[in-house]
């Protein structure tokens, strides 16, 4: 009789972590998501350097400007860079992150996205 019993529940069970999982899914008014801001700069590549899209480069402060680098050698570099991403990347130790978004390569010109 135990064993009729446990099959017999077994679905409901199921049916129950489903609704669990799904009330965990859906989004609410006090649902809380991690955000990052995101700003995306042109930068004029320099030299022959060769960008690929989703490359990570470091960026850098250097005399009022922004240098992205890969490794120590610079690839690019932002041409009048907004007041508020040069102080964002000031405040940060001079330092951030950037990924490429989009390479023109007739242009000379790299999407670099810094979070």
């Amino acid at each position: 009789m135990g064993a009729d019993f446990i099959e017999k529940a077994a679905p409901t069970f199921r049916k129950s972590w489903d609704r669990a999982r799904l009330s965990l899914a859906t989004a609410d008014l006090f649902t809380r998501t991690p955000n990052c801001t995101v700003r995306t700069a042109a930068a004029d590549i320099l030299g022959d350097a060769n960008l690929e899209v989703g490359e990570r480069l470091t960026v850098e402060a250097q005399n009022g400007d922004l240098i992205a680098r890969r490794g120590n050698s610079s690839v690019a570099r932002f041409t009048n860079p907004a007041p508020e991403l040069l102080n964002a990347v000031v405040a940060s130790c001079g330092i951030a992150k950037g990924t490429v978004e989009q390479v023109y390569t007739i242009a000379g010109v790299a999407e670099i996205s810094l979070c």
